[in-house]
């Protein structure tokens, strides 16, 4: 409504200032007529008397036509005439106006002065008398009634610019909401929703103007950001999936390995039996043991099956805990040939790790711990040692997560590594970016972990140190903060 608001302001302001000027118009226009009437009347009352005058002077003497003059002029009412001389010293015959500006008269011309102070128009007009000096008439006439007649037209001026100014502030204030400040209000409110993330619900303002065409084309780039973001998701999934698949290639190095011993005892007992060289209890407790052998394995592919089968994103309360433990499980064959100790959270490590609960998805929080967990196994030198904790940290968000102070999910990777120093340590979540030798990474790991996080509504923070190893923390929000109304 800014904007509605400036709208009516310049127009009053124009509309004031075209009153203004015709106003002043007006009334120069006004005193010119009035001057021209003024004027005009001046000079044939003053050309009739002074024909008189002449007259009577002549033939009967100059007190004779002053006495003409002033019956004369007490019959007109509202015009003073009196004879004055050119040349007088006497206050009586003496002119109003100043002798310079009466030059005029000795070249027979008719003078007009305004007198502004007492409010007088005074028009002198020669009359030739017989006498040697020069006389002449003096008409004053009054500006009461100009003056009158000027304050009736300001105040009908005024009040007609003040009734167009209020009628174009009226105007403008319902034209500037209805066309200009609603559309802008309800741009606005979609521009907010389109920062949000939200695209739908195209807006409608049914009006074929600049405002019109702004809100056709931001729905256009909606439905165009709309069509990349479900390409964008396509891909940024795809590369999940890329890099799951590459964390199960490690795995199942490992775990081919691990196979062997159950694979061995299986076959040892599977031959003991069908050689029958055991019996009676003996031939149950091999067909238990390779049956146990046989679970073991079948757990151990369907954690890798679990962890490479891609499924839909779907956010539920998961246990930090438990969810640690099992990537400690998935990752133990990797530890066991690296020669790394790999310690999971403990049943209670005094930050109720046990009862928290992130609200995640549990497919790709597993790939997120698993991605730190196989990065922190693969930093640690023989005889090593990778651990894991969760606890509950109540601490504000970085200025790029935003948001109040809150408790959240901490998912703790310690390595006793190499470490890593500031040059490397900002650049460790950027794409493609690796220190390993070719062929041993993709470096998308670590980003592909930080997308996750971010989208989960936490962040990544990490504490390295050269020679004194790495600890990336896992900031997520709890499930009890969901549910808290905003």
């Amino acid at each position: 409504m800014r904007l509605t608001r400036k709208f009516i302001a310049a127009l009053v302001i124009g509309v004031a200032l075209v009153a203004l000027v015709q106003g002043y118009l007006d009334y120069q226009r006004d005193r010119e007529v009035f001057d021209r009437l003024l004027r005009g009347e001046a000079a044939s009352l003053g050309r009739a008397l002074g024909r008189g005058v002449a007259d009577v002077w002549q033939r009967d003497g100059e007190a004779a036509a002053r006495q003409f003059l002033d019956s004369a002029a007490s019959k007109t009412g509202r015009v003073l005439a009196r004879w004055v001389w050119i040349d007088a010293k006497s206050r009586h015959d003496q002119p109003r106006a100043a002798r310079a500006d009466l030059a005029p008269l000795l070249q027979d011309q008719i003078v007009v002065v305004r007198d502004d102070e007492r409010r007088f128009m005074l028009t002198y007009i020669r009359v030739d008398v017989p006498e040697a000096r020069v006389g002449a008439l003096e008409i004053a006439q009054s500006l009461e009634q100009f003056d009158a007649y000027v304050n009736a037209s300001l105040r009908t001026q005024v009040i007609a610019s003040a009734s167009a100014v209020a009628f174009a502030a009226v105007l403008a204030l319902a034209l500037g909401v209805v066309f200009i400040g609603r559309p802008i209000s309800r741009l606005a409110a979609k521009a907010r929703r389109v920062g949000t993330g939200d695209l739908s619900g195209p807006l409608r303002l049914g009006q074929r103007d600049e405002l019109g065409e702004l809100a056709n084309e931001i729905n256009l780039m909606c439905e165009r950001l709309s069509d990349e973001r479900g390409a964008r998701e396509l891909a940024t999934e795809q590369l999940r999936h890329a890099d799951r698949l590459t964390t199960v290639g490690k795995l199942a190095s490992g775990l081919a390995h691990e196979l062997g011993t159950p694979l061995n005892v299986v076959r040892g007992r599977a031959k003991l039996i069908t050689d029958r060289e055991v019996e009676g209890q003996d031939v149950v407790d091999s067909a238990r043991i390779v049956v146990e052998q046989a679970e073991r394995m079948t757990a151990l592919i369907r954690q890798l099956l679990d962890f490479a089968r891609p499924r839909p994103l779907q956010k539920l309360p998961v246990n930090a805990a438990g969810l640690a433990r099992r990537v400690c499980e998935l990752v133990a064959t990797i530890a066991r040939k690296g020669n790394v100790v790999l310690v999971p959270p403990a049943a209670d490590d005094g930050g109720g790790g046990e009862d928290l609960h992130a609200e995640a998805d549990d497919g790709q929080l597993t790939q997120v711990v698993t991605n730190l967990v196989v990065n922190a196994v693969q930093a640690t030198p023989a005889g090593g040692e990778v651990s894991l904790a969760c606890r509950a940290m109540d601490r504000a968000p970085p200025p790029y997560v935003g948001g109040a102070r809150r408790t959240w999910v901490a998912i703790e990777v310690r390595d006793s590594g190499s470490g890593m120093d500031d040059a490397t340590r900002t650049r460790i979540f950027e794409p493609f970016y690796t220190t390993k030798e070719v062929g041993d990474g993709t470096g998308l790991g670590l980003s592909i972990s930080w997308g996750i996080v971010r989208e989960h509504g936490g962040w990544i923070d990490v504490v390295s140190s050269p020679n004194k190893g790495s600890r990336f923390t896992v900031y997520l929000p709890t499930s009890e903060s969901k549910k808290e109304p905003a």
